[in-house]
């Protein structure tokens, strides 16, 4: 029953990790989706303001035209065009013959003259229609110059070329750029606002992830707690025994392997139980700077083979750990580095600064991982070794994140396996 309720920690993982996926998936393609309609709106927006621009331009270089021709059709006198041609976006205004005589002008003084070369041609109406186009004039400023046909009643080819001031438009053309601007500060504040709510939400999540998993832990615990203990009542009763029988029967007596297997399994028994409840038990973390180099040297010194370990380790290199914990793991983990490398296999042991923080790799020569076993090993009661428990991975995932670490265990290049620890900088 603890194992299948431990199965169900983590069983209960990939839901957690889609969920999270899930909502980072959707919160992306609703950011995605919000930037592209913001600034396919913002291009329309510009767009259009820089056409509608243009237009009223034309519109009112067109609607001065008319007023003059209508002038001038009626017989109006000069006074009466230098009024209509008064408006301050007028630049300049003439009339001239086809000859390029020029026989009205804003300023009367050219009145007379002759159309300068570079003003005889460009902008003329095409095929007999108005048309316009933006110049600078000689003081650089921006300008619109507009052709117009004019009737006249002498029926005499006559041109009208009006020249208007675009700063005002191009005002408002230039503000309706400047929302770019705006939209990028609004897709920043967006973009900005989403990643905080992401977190937020996933945090969220894993809050909630680990007080599920408590419960469960609790609840394990509680159930292992009370199976040990019926457990070890019947089991030190069976050892007992097995051991007053051993000692009362010779060494030539056929029972004495039977007897000795039977101790054995008594003691398998009760590893089992003892690392049941070391994985079940709520645990209380004591966090303080350990030096990860001495750790290192300290585990491999408690291994049946402390001689086939090398330790690589700067000086004074410290994690935040509970060091009685943290010599639980990394026992554990070298020794199963030794058996996987067999007899005088070398296993090397490294600690190196990480970023804010410590990196620790055990590093093993041994056959490796296979595939179909990676998912799953640290999973409880899981494990790929005849007399093993499968415990020892779990609690080492359980300690190393209740200290805010992570672990991982993967084939490594060359050959072997790497248990790599990383625990925040003490």
């Amino acid at each position: 029953m603890p194992a299948a309720l431990a199965g169900l920690t983590v069983a209960a993982m990939p839901m957690r990790l889609s969920v999270h996926t899930s909502l980072r998936a959707f919160l992306l393609l609703f950011g995605l989706a919000s930037s592209a309609a913001m600034l396919f709106i913002t291009a329309r927006v510009t767009t259009a303001v820089g056409s509608l621009a243009e237009r009223s331009l034309e519109s009112t270089a067109f609607a001065l035209a008319f007023a003059v021709e209508s002038a001038l059709l009626a017989g109006e006198q000069a006074e009466e065009v230098q009024r209509i041609l008064s408006d301050r976006v007028v630049a300049y205004a003439l009339v001239a013959d086809a000859q390029g005589t020029i026989l009205f002008h804003t300023n009367p003084e050219l009145v007379g003259s002759r159309l300068p070369a570079a003003e005889a041609e460009p902008p003329r109406p095409v095929a007999g229609r108005p048309g316009g186009q933006r110049l600078r004039l000689g003081t650089q400023a921006p300008a619109f110059a507009f052709s117009y046909p004019l009737r006249s009643r002498q029926d005499r080819p006559e041109l009208l070329r009006l020249v208007l001031h675009t700063a005002p438009v191009d005002r408002i053309a230039g503000e309706a750029q400047g929302l770019w601007g705006g939209t990028a500060a609004l897709l920043a504040v967006l973009w900005a606002l989403a990643i905080g709510l992401e977190r937020i939400l996933a945090r969220q999540l894993r809050l909630q992830a680990d007080l599920a998993r408590s419960e469960r832990l609790a609840l394990v615990g509680q159930m292992t707690a009370t199976l040990a203990h019926e457990i070890r009542n019947a089991l030190g009763s069976t050892k007992g025994f097995a051991q007053w029988v051993d000692e009362k029967t010779g060494p030539e007596d056929p029972r004495k392997a039977g007897l000795a297997a039977v101790l054995a399994g008594t003691e398998r028994i009760d590893g089992l139980v003892e690392g049941l409840l070391l994985y079940a038990r709520g645990e209380r973390y004591c966090l303080a700077p350990v030096d990860a180099g001495q750790a290192l040297r300290q585990a491999a010194a408690t291994c049946p083979q402390p001689g086939c370990t090398t330790v690589e380790a700067p000086d004074r290199i410290r994690v935040l750990g509970d060091a009685e914990k943290l010599h639980r793991v990394l026992a554990n983990g070298i020794r199963n580095a030794l058996e996987a490398g067999g007899d005088g296999a070398p296993v090397r042991l490294v600690a190196r600064p990480a970023g804010r923080r410590v990196l620790i790799r055990i590093e093993d020569r041994g056959p490796g991982i296979p595939a179909d076993s990676a998912a799953r090993l640290f999973t409880p009661f899981f494990t790929t070794k005849a007399a093993g428990t499968g415990l020892g991975l779990a609690y080492a995932r359980k300690v190393i994140e209740g200290m805010r670490g992570e672990i991982a265990l993967a084939n490594r290049d060359g050959g072997g396996a790497v248990l790599s620890i990383w625990l925040p900088r003490g």
